[in-house]
């Protein structure tokens, strides 16, 4: 049997996927340039015969040479931790850039790419040499190899030139062929190949050695960061140039794989209760919602008792680095942000949340998942400002219950006479026994081991993914936990007057005691819920409004969120930019993907945007 060794590269310093495989093998590539602790499993390219400092110019080749000189097999491949081969015998649909495109590296995706180690084996062992799939440069807007190098804003033509003139002169019988391949109309990218070992070791002398040239005559001091990366820019060519050389040359076993990109590739940071009593508290977000999180957070930090300890968690998909460091300056002794990317947990759900609901609301049910350590969760929209201590809220006993909530009185006014279709949907869809008992689920108090004993997190996304709840997660946790609700006094979630209307059209029909409920809880709030379309962040005139920019005012985000309401208003005066994107996500769904009219469609959006 055959020792494969694919080597899979990773960036230094930074938290990313590993994968777990028998043919795979982690490894950072720049190793030199650490300055945190190695995550468990992964191998570095600084130790032996290395050029791991080289790594700013060379990329991942600092890996391959490392491989080079330092391991032992009979096939050596390389990929990156957010690019992998398909194995797959039948060729997938790719993208208008020439790969597949998935949201994470799940067990469904890998089984598509048939990336088991029996399949792997068997497609790598017929070959010599195999290598990501070659991309016409027209797809990259382009004529030719040559001009795609000439077109990066960022790098020389005169490198490539000079890097071509040394093929020449170290290794003419590469010559002919080099100038046909830059010249040519296809690219293979990414420095993805996976060679036997005898041509792994000669491809490696010669590309090393032509590099070691390339520096010594080349003067890349004053090129930008981009430009520095040169070296590995070159050596992206040199392996379609190696690959063209040797089907000329003949006698070899050669072959394509397409690539598989990953669009999630942020590794899962490990959960640890650090105090016995400490308060853990949800919230969900996407970057665009990041000023009105961070105006929610900094309305509980203002609230935080000196003797209790509160965790915070993040739940998002996308929230980026620069925003997370902004967001845990509000970290005190007491008071701790994390953030975790849920991506990969939910891949493969269609979760559609219905009008204003985004799909963030559906994460609070990966609570009972990711925080099952802990005996209670409070979870909270970030819609909100609030105006108490969140560990009362935490503090409340819920016996035997499955969680604790406020009654929605909005629901209950639909369900008592202003909407005659409610009552007929908690009815018929919802099948509740007693619709005045539906709860608003924006705040929310987990009893984590009574609820996950009644369901899994598996079969709350699989009733989201029927579609057919009106209010999303919020309908479903209502059916689960019927007759389980530990009630809270409504001044936890009091839902603002959304557009004037809310209150003495919707809630006004509600019984009596809910509508005195809900007025008593208005006169003092502890939590404003701003639920609904109107939010204060487009109109600065609704309900309670001001107690949302008292607590934006301190914040970093304060004039970004004027500045947005400001633009809001000018798309009402300027339509056009709403209606190309509109024609853009039309356009998108009905052209084939890799076609020559979506990729001319798509020229004309960025001419137009």
């Amino acid at each position: 049997m055959s020792e494969i060794k694919l080597f899979v590269t990773h960036t230094p310093n930074r938290n990313t996927v590993r994968i777990e495989h028998p043919l795979m093998y982690n490894v950072i590539a720049g190793s030199a340039f650490l300055t945190q602790s190695v995550p468990e499993g992964m191998l570095l390219d600084n130790e032996g015969d290395n050029i791991s400092f080289k790594n700013k110019s060379y990329c991942e080749l600092t890996t391959q040479y490392w491989a080079w000189k330092n391991q032992t097999a009979d096939y050596y491949g390389f990929c990156h931790y957010r690019r992998y081969f398909s194995f797959s015998k039948v060729n997938l649909q790719e993208a208008d850039c020439g790969c597949l495109i998935y949201p994470v590296l799940s067990e469904n995706v890998k089984q598509e790419l048939c990336m088991d180690e029996a399949s792997m084996r068997q497609t790598i062992e017929q070959y010599d040499f195999l290598i990501a799939k070659g991309i016409p440069v027209n797809a990259l807007q382009a004529k030719s190899v040559y001009q795609h190098y000439k077109n990066a804003p960022e790098l020389h033509i005169e490198d490539l030139d000079l890097f071509l003139s040394i093929i020449r002169e170290k290794y003419p019988e590469l010559n002919d062929v080099a100038e046909k391949y830059v010249h040519g109309k296809i690219f293979y990218p990414c420095n993805m190949f996976i060679m036997n070992k005898e041509l792994f070791f000669q491809y490696s002398k010669m590309l090393f050695d032509i590099l070691d040239e390339f520096e010594q005559r080349c003067d890349m001091s004053r090129y930008s960061r981009e430009g520095l990366r040169t070296p590995g820019h070159l050596g992206e060519r040199m392996t379609g140039i190696f690959f063209e050389y040797l089907k000329q040359k003949g006698g070899y076993r050669l072959g394509q794989l397409q690539m598989a990109q990953i669009e999630q590739n942020e590794g899962t940071s490990k959960i640890s209760v650090s105090e016995d009593d400490e308060i853990p508290v949800v919230l969900a977000a996407n970057q665009g919602y990041v000023p009105i999180l961070y105006t929610c957070l900094q309305s509980i930090a203002d609230h935080i008792s000196e003797q209790r300890d509160y965790k915070i968690y993040i739940f998002h998909t996308d929230i980026e680095p620069e925003s997370q460091n902004e967001i845990r300056k509000l970290k005190k002794k007491n008071f701790d942000v994390s953030f975790v990317n849920v991506r990969s947990r939910v891949a493969g759900y269609q979760l559609k949340a219905k009008e204003h609901i985004s799909t963030e609301t559906f994460y609070r049910f990966l609570i009972l998942d990711i925080l099952k350590m802990y005996p209670k969760v409070v979870y909270l929209d970030c819609d909100m400002i609030i105006r108490r201590d969140i560990a009362e809220l935490y503090d409340v006993k819920l016996g035997d219950n499955m969680l604790a909530a406020v009654i929605d009185p909005d629901f209950a006014g639909q369900c008592n006479g202003a909407n005659a279709d409610t009552l007929a949907y908690c009815r018929d869809v919802l099948k509740l026994k007693d619709p005045l008992a539906y709860f608003q689920a924006g705040v929310l108090v987990f009893h984590m081991g009574q609820i996950a004993d009644k369901i899994s997190v598996q079969k709350l996304f699989e009733m989201s993914d029927t579609g057919i709840y009106k209010y999303s997660d919020q309908d479903i946790l209502n059916i689960v936990c019927e007759g389980k609700v530990t009630y809270l006094n409504m001044q936890w979630n009091v839902l603002t007057d959304c557009n004037k209307y809310r209150w003495q059209h919707v809630i006004k029909s509600a019984p009596y005691y809910v509508m005195d409920a809900y007025e008593n809880a208005r006169k003092d709030p502890y939590i404003i819920h701003y639920a609904g379309a109107a939010k204060p962040w487009k109109n600065p005139k609704d309900d309670f409004a001001k107690e949302f920019w008292k607590v934006a005012r301190k914040t970093p985000y304060y004039e970004e969120l004027l500045y947005d309401m400001c633009g809001q208003a000018k798309e009402k005066i300027h339509p056009g930019k709403a209606v190309v994107d509109v024609l853009r996500k039309a356009a998108k769904k009905i052209l084939p993907q890799g076609s020559w009219i979506r990729r001319t469609v798509g020229n004309l959006y960025w001419k137009l945007k």
